[in-house]
């Protein structure tokens, strides 16, 4: 990948980390600010998916034995804001390469194929440098989309499990010494 590649992703996410406030704080107002771009597009946690994201982001589902498998496509370029998981699941980079934020936030840039753990009250934001197919696998007995969202995503993270809340408000805490280090 090329240094101007690098360049752009650390802008891009470096934005969202200038910002003030806890990362979920961060995230939001990097939200906000993305959607006065006319062609940005979002999802919602149990809304149907728009035509938009349906044509540029794709996404499959599978349910089977308890499990819920969701494989988005996004494509190179794209900057990208997940939903916020309200608990521990596997995460797959399958094909491409991209960088994200990481709970901490520091950018991590990886390349397929790439296992990522992703835990209660994370949400990510993802610079695209390759296409990429994402799968992320979660535990749950629902049998459709709509319910499988809600139960496993909150759209704000005042929504989260206070518990979940607090561990997350320690972690972010305690890695801004090191951020300012750095």
């Amino acid at each position: 990948m090329s240094n101007k590649e690098t360049l752009i992703a650390a802008q891009v996410l470096g934005e969202v980390t200038s910002k003030r406030g806890m990362m979920w704080e961060k995230i939001a107002e990097f939200q906000t600010q993305l959607k006065e771009i006319e062609e940005v597009l979002t999802h919602k946690s149990g809304e149907e998916q728009s035509k938009g994201l349906q044509k540029y982001f794709p996404l499959e589902h599978t349910f089977e034995g308890g499990l819920y498998t969701r494989q988005v496509f996004m494509p190179k370029g794209s900057v990208v804001v997940s939903m916020i998981h309200k608990t521990n699941h596997p995460s797959f980079l399958l094909k491409g390469e991209l960088s994200y934020l990481t709970d901490e936030g520091k950018i991590c840039r990886i390349k397929a194929p790439y296992t990522v753990f992703t835990k209660a009250g994370a949400q990510r934001v993802f610079y695209i440098h390759e296409d990429v197919v994402w799968t992320c696998v979660h535990k749950t007995n629902k049998t459709n989309v709509r319910e499988a969202e809600l139960e496993l995503f909150v759209n704000d993270f005042k929504d989260l499990p206070k518990s979940i809340i607090n561990k997350r408000n320690k972690i972010w805490q305690q890695s801004q010494p090191q951020l300012l280090q750095e």
